[in-house]
């Protein structure tokens, strides 16, 4: 099992996530110290590891309507929110439209799984200082 962080990535899923470059052995995403989407063991990038996770095969006519599953969300929202603490507008629409199916519960699983709250996703950046505490503006 790979294990990533304090997060529940790997976990949820019990497989580990190899590094999809050409002629990288690396077998399992191990988060970095400093940045987060970079792999300790062979400095590639988080989406490099994740590919390996998304399946290019669909199984659904191209003029059917493909279902959704939370996995699926799961795996295509990590390439976007993990490790990040901000989502730029055009990529949070096509997963508000993602997340529009899903029940309620199964969104918030997904954004806790990748460290982020409700609150923050809707805002679309995390307000936080390291320690969780959100920075509040006070005026003079």
């Amino acid at each position: 099992m790979c294990l990533v962080g304090d997060k529940q990535l790997v976990v949820m899923y019990l497989k580990a996530i190899r590094c999809t470059l050409v002629n990288c052995t690396c077998e399992c995403f191990q988060p970095g110290k400093i940045n987060l989407r970079t792999c300790d063991q062979c400095k590639h990038g988080w989406v490099a590891h994740a590919l390996d996770k998304l399946s290019t095969q669909h199984l659904y006519h191209p003029t059917q309507v493909e279902i959704v599953q939370s996995n699926v969300v799961f795996d295509i929202s990590s390439l976007m929110l993990y490790g990040t603490q901000a989502v730029p507008v055009r990529l949070k629409i096509l997963l508000d439209r993602l997340f529009s199916v899903l029940k309620q519960e199964e969104v918030l699983h997904i954004l806790h799984g990748l460290g982020w709250t409700l609150r923050d996703y809707v805002r679309g950046y995390i307000l936080q200082v390291g320690n969780k505490i959100e920075l509040v503006y006070k005026p003079i």
